[in-house]
């Protein structure tokens, strides 16, 4: 019969522990015991016993048996990250721990029920979280790694009803021509030219703003007004800056800038040397990067966020991202009556249901027009 011996701990209190014997392993042939201890009282050390020896003898000394969802994590990302590119590998470890490893990462995998993972989904989406389907999807490819694996015999997450979205859920957001207006004579009044530049260019070419900081001047020809895309500015692991090929191939573009973004650029470029060339640095090599910091290093991701909110604080303008000056770019080019073809190639979308997306959104009072334009055409 197995003892539950008390003994004393480092600050003087006393507890109780066990070390039972549980059986031979039945592949490695080795004695098994399992050691706990910290237990306030005889009684409770008793209890923990009993339950661990019902515990193996329903479940064995089976990996399963104490496996947790953070453990199937941390194989499968391992596995996955060798397979897809840095910045993706990292928001796959961004969103897990800051939405899944708090809620299930503890959890022993074999225990987890598809009310659990219900629940889950259910918080996330009640929580506002937008990107809950996505959390959804990567919890479901976990799990599908551990059924590959015999970690598990099912996915619970997977026979998850998803909540529907409500309509304002992908909504989505963008400044009117009014607007835009406001927002750059507000830009001109704060004073930043590099802010400036790096906006005027975002809003009027519809690029991503990852595009927009992997952009050197090699890659904007000032006399043809002819701007080549084919890299981006990515986020690795430890908050590292990378350079990446785009994702798809639709990607790699070239866009035609007006001429008065273009002037803006010329007189950035004129100002960078300047500027940079008074804190030691030379930036006149055509493989300058546009946009830099005060060390001439490539910008973070998050930095057009910080000075989009200084611009919106200071004036108190409508709160939008710096993407959603791309949503912008696209509906006024909607507006303005350019074919959506051409617009979903000017955005490097991979093809145009993704700009018919956003022409739903934007533009309900055009089809609201649509009967009086056949009968204008018709004539009758």
């Amino acid at each position: 019969m197995t003892q539950i011996n008390k003994y004393t701990k480092k600050d003087g209190s006393t507890a109780y522990m066990f070390n039972v014997y549980v059986g031979r392993h039945p592949h490695t042939g080795k004695n098994v015991y399992r050691k706990r201890q910290g237990f306030k009282t005889k009684k409770q050390a008793q209890i923990a016993l009993a339950k661990l020896l019902e515990d193996i003898e329903e479940n064995g000394f089976s990996k399963k048996r104490t496996f947790t969802f953070d453990d199937l994590y941390r194989m499968w990302f391992t596995h996955h990250s060798e397979n897809v590119k840095p910045s993706t590998a990292y928001n796959y470890e961004r969103y897990y721990k800051k939405y899944v490893e708090p809620e299930i990462g503890s959890y022993v995998l074999a225990k987890i029920k598809v009310i659990d993972c219900q629940n889950l989904v259910d918080k996330w989406y009640k929580s506002g979280f937008k990107i809950y389907p996505h959390l959804r999807r990567l919890v479901i490819q976990i799990m599908k790694y551990g059924l590959a694996m015999e970690l598990i015999d099912d996915n619970p997450m997977a026979k998850t009803i998803a909540p529907r979205q409500k309509k304002d859920d992908d909504k989505l957001e963008f400044y009117t021509k009014e607007e835009l207006i406001h927002f750059f004579n507000c830009l001109k009044d704060f004073g930043n030219y590099k802010y400036f530049a790096f906006f005027r260019l975002l809003a009027f070419s519809g690029a991503r703003k990852g595009e927009l900081l992997a952009l050197q001047w090699e890659d904007i020809d000032l006399t043809s007004g002819k701007m080549t895309i084919q890299k981006t500015l990515s986020r690795g692991s430890n908050d590292a800056r990378l350079i990446l090929t785009p994702k798809t191939s639709s990607s790699k573009r070239s866009v035609a800038l007006d001429d008065e973004t273009l002037k803006t650029m010329l007189k950035w470029r004129t100002m960078q040397r300047s500027d940079y060339l008074q804190m030691g640095f030379n930036t006149s090599n055509p493989e300058q990067y546009i946009f830099t910091d005060r060390k001439n290093e490539l910008l973070y991701l998050t930095t057009p966020n910080r000075w989009l909110d200084k611009i919106i604080t200071a004036y108190k303008l409508p709160k939008i991202s710096p993407h959603h000056f791309r949503h912008t770019h696209a509906s006024l080019l909607l507006q303005a009556g350019v074919n959506i073809k051409e617009v979903s190639e000017r955005l490097g979308h991979s093809d145009t249901l993704i700009t018919d997306k956003i022409y739903s959104h934007v533009m309900p009072e055009e089809a609201e027009k649509t009967g009086d334009k056949f009968a204008r055409f018709v004539g009758f």
